[in-house]
Formats: structure tokens, C-alpha cells, sequence
């Protein structure tokens, strides 16, 4: 790693504690001038200054962990939806309250927009909080992480790309156990219904369905609002997809250099063009009724594609930028943090008992 300081205790509360402060901050900032500026020039000049904050805070953590959820939270997220709220577009709009609108600016989360009916109304007191709906994903999460955390040991007998899918198993328990974590946390404060992040990517049949609607989709919504809607209306429904799929790779050759420091290459560019090309050609060719597998046959392909494509094009430049092993680093060392700060508070009891 190059340059990069060793995370410290210290060093990552600080940043937390800065980025606690600067991100509600300009989200008000954002939201009063939203309010008193028309959509257009007039406002997007005035969110401008906000960009430069969003951009730089990843760069305050030397943790890769708080890097990457600082790079998806401030720099992809904050700055393309206060970009669609200057256009007045997006989840954001100034006459939300205050809370929701600091909440939605800065976090992964987006308010579930639903018309009540006489039945749901009826039913709204016997129905559970909003809230519960995101504690089964957060309970499962912990528990397929523990299971991949004590089978890694006993895997070095397994295939690189047997590996690497397990890698892929634990990225997305990781993200969903974050972010229904967060929408746990910000429905029961907001009381309102929210949006799901993931559905069911890892049992896809089609590349259009995991892209789509099963893979982050927060990330989905604005790309298909902020590039493939607009593009598609001009020039078709490919070049929509394509550009799409640019704006992905551009974002995510942003998050290499944030982990690694090193000048990006173009391989994230490469591989989110090639999965573009494959989208593309994979729903013509299911129109012309030239793709219809089996849906087991489906879930085979589809998989063992998207593995060899992540492990060859996706996991390689961080691999030899050696961000795995500074990754398995800090992860070993918050689970022997959590391990202590359990002992020490059972320890109590111990005493007693004894």
C-alpha cells in the first residue's frame, strides 16, 4: 500500500467524528438553499461547495472498511443525489423535514413512497414497526458471516474461483449487514418505511436481473435517474445501459484509488463495459428467443460468469495493489477487538458468580 498510515483507534473516531459533523452540516446547508434557489444553474452553483467536502471525506479514514463506506455514503451517493435535487430530481426535495432530508442525503437509505388503503389503515395499528423489516437481514448477515469466518481456515484446499465466490458471499452479507443496519437505525427514527438495498443477488438467472434489481440498488435508482434515463431518451435503450455501466466503472476507479492510492488503470472501467456488452446481448438474444436455459442451467451460467469476470477483472488490481491482506488485517483485528470488549464486559459477572 502506498502511503496509506495504519488505522489507529484514535485516528478513525476522529474522522468519524468529523464526518458526524461536516455531513449533517451540508446537508442543511444544501436544504436551505434548495429552498430559496429554482432548480436550474442558480441552485447547483450554490450546492457546488458542498462537492469538495463529500469528495475529501473518504481521504479522513485510514481504516479501507470506513474508506469504502465513506466512498459509497459521501462521494457517489451525497454528491449525485444533491446534483439531482440542483435539477430537482432524486429522493431529495426541500420540502421534506428536516430529519428525513439530513438522513436521506447522507446515508444509503430512501423513503419507500406508498399510497395507504382502507385496509392498511385499519391495520396500521396491529401492523409491526418500520423498522422490523430490516432486522431479519441484519440477523442473518451475522450469522453466515460467523459460519465464513470460522469455515476460511479449512478453505485452502478449495479452487481460486470456489475461493473468490466465497469472497463474493461475504462482500454482500458485509454491505447488507451495513446498510440494513443503517435503515434499522433511521426508520425507527424517521417512523417511516424504507427501501430494501438488496434483494436476491445471489441467486440470479439473468445478468440483466442481478444489475437491475437484485444488486444495490440505491446505486441503481440514481444511475437509472441521473444517466439512463436521460441518455436513453436521446439515443436508445443500449446506449442508456452502456452509459450507465460508464458512469459505474468511472465511480468505482474513484473507490481503487481511495483504497490503494495508485493511479487507476482502467480495469474497473473494462470490467462494468464488458458486463455492459453481456447485459446487452443477453436480453436481444432472450427476445429473439435464443436464451431461454433452464433456470437451473441459467443459475449455473450466470454465476460461474459473473465469479471468473469479478476474480480476473474486478479482484485482480486490488489483489496486487495488496488490499486483501490490509483488509483481512483490519478484519482480524475487529473481531479480536470485539472478542475482548466481550470478556471485559462478562468479566464482571464472572467475579460474581464466582
Amino acid at each position: 500500500m502506498q502511503a496509506l498510515a495504519l488505522p489507529t483507534m484514535e485516528s478513525e473516531l476522529r474522522a468519524l467524528a468529523w464526518a458526524t459533523l461536516l455531513t449533517p452540516a451540508c446537508a442543511v446547508y444544501a436544504r436551505f438553499a434548495a429552498r430559496r434557489l429554482r432548480p436550474g444553474v442558480p441552485r447547483l452553483a450554490a450546492l457546488f461547495p458542498t462537492f469538495p467536502v463529500f469528495v475529501y471525506m473518504p481521504c479522513m479514514f485510514s481504516s479501507l472498511h470506513l474508506r469504502l463506506f465513506s466512498t459509497f455514503f459521501h462521494t457517489w451517493l451525497a454528491i449525485n443525489r444533491l446534483v439531482l435535487l440542483a435539477l430537482d430530481l432524486g429522493p431529495l426535495h426541500p420540502r421534506l423535514p428536516l430529519l428525513p432530508f439530513v438522513l436521506c442525503a447522507g446515508l444509503p437509505i430512501k423513503v419507500r413512497l406508498q399510497q395507504p388503503t382502507k385496509n392498511q389503515a385499519s391495520s396500521s395499528s396491529s401492523s409491526p414497526p418500520p423498522s422490523a423489516e430490516f432486522l431479519r437481514p441484519c440477523v442473518r448477515s451475522v450469522l453466515l458471516l460467523s459460519c465464513l469466518a470460522m469455515a476460511y481456515p479449512y478453505t485452502r484446499w478449495l479452487p481460486l474461483y470456489a475461493l473468490h465466490y466465497l469472497y463474493c458471499v461475504q462482500i454482500f452479507l458485509t454491505l447488507d449487514l451495513v446498510f440494513s443496519s443503517i435503515a434499522l437505525v433511521s426508520a425507527a427514527l424517521m417512523d417511516a418505511s424504507l427501501e430494501r438495498q438488496f434483494s436476491t443477488p445471489l441467486a440470479v438467472t439473468s445478468l440483466n436481473s442481478f444489475w437491475g434489481q437484485q444488486w444495490n440498488l440505491m446505486a441503481v435508482d440514481l444511475l437509472r435517474e441521473s444517466v439512463y434515463a436521460p441518455v436513453r431518451a436521446r439515443w436508445g435503450r443500449d446506449v442508456g445501459v452502456l452509459a450507465a455501466f460508464l458512469m459505474s466503472g468511472l465511480l468505482h476507479e474513484f473507490l481503487y484509488w481511495y483504497l490503494t492510492l495508485q493511479q487507476p488503470r482502467g480495469e474497473m472501467l473494462l470490467f462494468f463495459v464488458f458486463h455492459a456488452a453481456f447485459q446487452i446481448a443477453e436480453r436481444r438474444a432472450r427476445a429473439a428467443g435464443l436464451w431461454r436455459p433452464p433456470r437451473a442451467a441459467a443459475y449455473l451460467l450466470v454465476t460461474a460468469f459473473m465469479v471468473v469476470t469479478i476474480s480476473e477483472m474486478f479482484f485482480a488490481p486490488f489483489v496486487r495493489a495488496g488490499t486483501d491482506v490490509r483488509l483481512t488485517e483490519e478484519t482480524t483485528a475487529m473481531v479480536e477487538l470485539i472478542w475482548g470488549t466481550r470478556k471485559y464486559l462478562l468479566h464482571p459477572f464472572r467475579v460474581a458468580s464466582s
